[in-house]
């Protein structure tokens, strides 16, 4: 559906069974369990399903390069191993995690030449390796000059989109690796670590990092304060030395000052490039100056916005009318530029409510309605439902509970497992 003025009804539809397609109304996209019930065996892993069966987190691409392999956990009670590897195709397991890889803070190498290795920080935080978990084998590795307390952003930062920079945080400092260094550059082994920049003078009550990444082109680094509070620091491409981003004076923001690189203030904020704007660097999420529907610098603030990096200039995404308040975003479609995925708390009678969506980058307010939630999350984290999209954005995971709008086979509140939308044509 493509309607975005359509306030649906969330559906009573029963919990689907594992590996069972269903398409429920209206929206009629098909939607798959991927992980089955607690204490069944996961095989042909040597295993057992637990109660908490998910991917990762909205901003961290549970696919691989190629879309062969999909990575979730596995925990809670007699959850046995606690990660899983699942067939792209089949969504069966396939590989439990290997004993010799230390990993800790994780992601999926985005290239398609390095579709098996996952870029990973260790939880002692002093070395950054890629890892194929194919093989199990150590392909390039980093020793780390400062800790990284928060690894690769505090779970929130990616690697710029062609799996080239990565930005390293530790509790007060930042700074840049060259995972891939090109000519001029001589290649890997050959290592390339920017000086760190201690971000604990910020200007504002809070300096606390909350996360931090590259941008996707990595001509940036993104550091969001506790209060989602975001700075834009430029990166130098031959010293890799990180500077703040002077931003326009007549820019806006709810907190701190252009001269630092303050931006206007965006909650789970993912980073893309908008290919309706020349590939520009932007970041996409919710309002978290909270002014939605005041006009501010001529736009009309909604729940959803984009911001480009260069300038803040901001672009609103949706419309606010009548519309329900935006959880969570992720723009990991590296293979689908120009869209971001989204999902919305349950306000019934409001537009969007509990659904997963995708909005257009290009201000059209353009968007596809995917499928209703269904969890029930209150007080509970890992039962917010996260929606990731494949590399290519045909497919979408999220977690649920399956407690909401259930009919009368609701799941248990504490029973959390990855379904899966399938918005392939047949």
């Amino acid at each position: 559906m493509t309607d975005p003025t359509a306030v649906l009804t969330e559906p009573e539809t029963p919990k689907p069974a594992y590996l069972v397609p269903v398409s429920p109304v209206p929206l009629g996209v098909p939607i798959l369990r991927i992980a089955n019930d607690p204490g069944l065996p996961t095989l042909p892993v040597t295993g057992t399903w637990g109660t908490d069966a998910r991917h990762v987190y909205s901003k961290q691409q549970p696919w691989n390069a190629d879309e062969t392999l999909i990575a979730i956990e596995n925990h809670g009670t007699g959850a046995s191993p606690s990660s899983l590897i699942l067939d792209g195709s089949t969504y069966q397991p396939k590989y439990g995690p290997c004993s010799s890889y230390r990993r800790w803070d994780y992601r999926w190498h985005p290239s398609r030449a390095h579709a098996h290795e996952q870029i990973n920080v260790t939880s002692d935080g002093l070395e950054l390796m890629w890892f194929d978990v194919t093989s199990c084998t150590k392909t390039r590795s980093w020793t780390l000059p400062i800790p990284a307390d928060y690894g690769i952003g505090s779970g929130e930062g990616n690697p710029s989109n062609d799996g080239r920079f990565v930005l390293i945080a530790g509790s007060t400092q930042i700074y840049v690796v060259d995972m891939d260094p090109q000519p001029p550059f001589a290649p890997y082994p050959n290592q390339r670590i920017g000086p760190p920049l201690d971000v604990s003078q910020c200007g504002l009550a809070d300096c606390t990092i909350d996360w931090a990444g590259t941008s996707a082109s990595g001509k940036y680094a993104v550091v969001s304060h506790r209060g989602d509070n975001i700075r834009v620091f430029d990166v130098d491409p031959a010293t890799l030395v990180l500077a703040p981003h002077v931003m326009p004076a007549g820019s806006y923001r709810c907190a701190g000052t252009p001269d630092a690189g303050y931006l206007y203030s965006l909650g789970h904020a993912d980073v893309a490039v908008n290919s309706f704007d020349n590939g520009e660097d932007v970041i996409v999420r919710q309002d978290q100056c909270h002014l939605s529907g005041p006009t501010v610098n001529g736009v009309r603030i909604g729940h959803v916005l984009m911001v480009r990096l260069r300038d803040d200039n901001i672009v609103a995404l949706t419309d606010p009318t009548n519309e329900a308040y935006a959880h969570h975003i992720s723009t990991r479609n590296l293979n689908r530029p120009g869209w971001a995925y989204v999902d919305f708390f349950q306000e019934d009678g409001k537009r969007f409510s509990d659904e997963v969506i995708a909005v257009k980058l290009d201000g059209s307010k353009a968007v596809q309605r995917f499928a209703h939630k269904h969890s029930v999350f209150s007080g509970c984290y890992r039962c917010e439902s996260h929606p990731a999209p494949s590399m290519d954005g045909r497919r979408v995971l999220f977690a649920s509970n399956w407690a909401e709008h259930c009919g009368a086979s609701c799941g248990s509140t504490t029973d959390i497992k990855d379904y899966l939308i399938d918005a392939r044509a047949p």
